[in-house]
């Protein structure tokens, strides 16, 4: 086929179709439903709540009853100060069981199946057999539109095979002077948003199902030498241990079995040990106390909460700023009183301090008073005040056995972004009309959003044959004979 240079046909957007006054409601809703930017809002919507519940605690599975949720609720909704209430309120602490977000979710799930069904449909339609009369109809409504002119002896074939030689699948249709082609560029490209939609639907799906089998315990206190049980998994019990310093940087699990693991929390404080999921939410000073009698053996402390059972040592946490415990050492009658502080410059500490206090029964003058940074003992009349210091950790547990199916939607929604992006998907309608001793062609272009260039495409395209335009856009400019 002769080519020659002269100036290109430029690519021009149509204006969109513009639906007709009496268009029927069902279909108004259904174009708003399936459009791009109700889904891209209801997306974001969700991603920012679930972005949300990853960083504030959830009701546990297992406060199922009223009086004892009521309760965590407002526990939790008090340690977090005046917003607290407010993010109680609009349920972001029991996330997955408020209306709100249900209804969310629910019309998330609607859309993607929707878009699903479309992209399902689209796919078929343009890898079989395409009817071109069928697609000349609907090429009148794409976006990028180029009429051009060619030279007497141009023909559609040698249009064809050079689509055909760049890779394009060409179905032509001759009826006498009138050829009519339908190509398209990429078929990976236009199964990619199959793979999009099904990979979200997937991790929606992993995520109710995470919900309905999984659970999760909030605001676990892990000190040194202390073992915690869940209440989800009988007979497991969970510890932490850490470096030199004190800091608590390893979480292991003992199983009922007796079989035990340990693994390091990250930089972020997450780790996964025995199928769980571990977060650290919170870490501040702790302290382990013990008594020696004269003679050198343990004495028993008790706290003073209800019903607590007297130990020979005890671990204290301080999760506040001059934070207060007390504890009592019952075979001598005295009530100690430890408050920790961050620091205690004007007194030359520099590091956690504590201010220890002991007070005998019924008296207000204490035996004992006393700062202290990092290890100490101290007397109290013949006895030992044995302190040692340390750190705690809070931590999130859960398990949630449908986090394979969430990777694996997100795999597949990668997936289809990525083949979007490395190749993707363009039809092209030709419409080659041979009259009067010329040849000339109407070409229209629908691009997917991921194909940037295909405006520039479509000019280069035209330049190549030498073609003359027509006219460029909605404004039809013409030609000199």
């Amino acid at each position: 086929m002769t080519r020659h240079d002269p100036p290109p046909a430029v690519p021009v957007p149509s204006a969109p179709a513009t639906p007709a006054n009496n268009e029927h409601p069902i279909d108004r809703l259904y174009r708003t439903l399936a459009s791009n930017t109700l889904l891209a809002v209801v997306a974001a919507l969700v991603m920012v709540a679930l972005l949300i519940s990853r960083f504030l605690p959830q009701l546990p599975a297992d406060r199922g009853e009223a009086d004892v949720a009521a309760r965590w609720l407002a526990e939790t909704a008090a340690a977090y100060g005046a917003s607290g209430r407010l993010l109680s309120g609009v349920g972001l602490f029991n996330l997955w069981h408020s209306l709100w977000f249900q209804a969310l979710a629910g019309l998330l799930a609607f859309v993607l199946l929707l878009r699903l069904g479309l992209a399902i449909g689209n796919a078929l339609r343009r890898l079989r057999s395409p009817n071109p009369q069928t697609v000349a109809g609907e090429a009148r409504r794409w976006p990028l539109h180029a009429d051009v002119r060619l030279e007497q002896d141009a023909t559609g074939a040698g249009l064809q095979e050079d689509l055909v030689n760049e890779g394009w699948r060409v179905v032509a249709a001759d009826e006498g002077d009138v050829t009519r082609m339908v190509a398209e560029r990429s078929q990976l490209g236009v199964v990619a948003p199959i793979f999009v939609y099904s990979g979200l639907l997937v991790v929606l799906a992993g995520l109710w199902l995470g919900q309905l089998a999984g659970w999760q315990e909030s605001a676990i206190t892990l000190a040194p030498g202390e073992t915690v049980s869940l209440a989800n998994q009988p007979g497991s019990q969970l510890s932490a241990g850490g470096g030199a310093d004190g800091a608590l940087t390893e979480v292991s699990i003992v199983r009922s079995t007796g079989v035990s693991e340990t693994v390091s929390l990250s930089a972020v404080g997450a780790a996964r040990v025995g199928g769980l999921a571990i977060r650290r939410r919170a870490q501040g000073p702790a302290l382990a106390v013990a008594a020696d009698g004269p003679d050198g053996q343990a004495l028993q402390l008790q706290r003073m909460e209800a019903q607590s059972t007297a130990a020979p040592s005890l671990t204290l946490v301080f999760d506040q700023p001059r934070s207060e415990q007390v504890f009592l050492l019952p075979d001598r009658q005295l009530v100690f009183s430890i408050v920790s502080f961050p620091a205690l410059p004007e007194r030359g500490f520099s590091g956690p301090t504590f201010l220890v206090q002991a007070f005998r029964a019924g008296q207000r003058d204490p035996v004992l008073n006393e700062f202290v940074e990092g290890d100490a003992s101290m007397g109290v009349g013949d006895d030992t005040l044995l302190l040692r210091t340390g750190q705690f950790i809070t931590v999130d547990v859960s398990y949630d056995p449908a986090r394979p199916l969430i990777w694996l939607g997100i795999g597949l929604a990668m997936l289809g972004i990525l083949l979007s992006l490395w190749r993707p998907a363009g039809q092209l309608f030709l419409l080659v009309q041979r009259q009067r001793g010329q040849v000339t062609v109407q070409a229209s272009l629908e691009p997917a959003w991921s194909w940037r260039a295909a405006s520039r495409w479509l000019a280069a395209w035209a330049a190549t044959y030498g073609i003359v335009p027509e006219h460029s856009g909605a404004d039809e400019e013409k030609q000199p004979s």
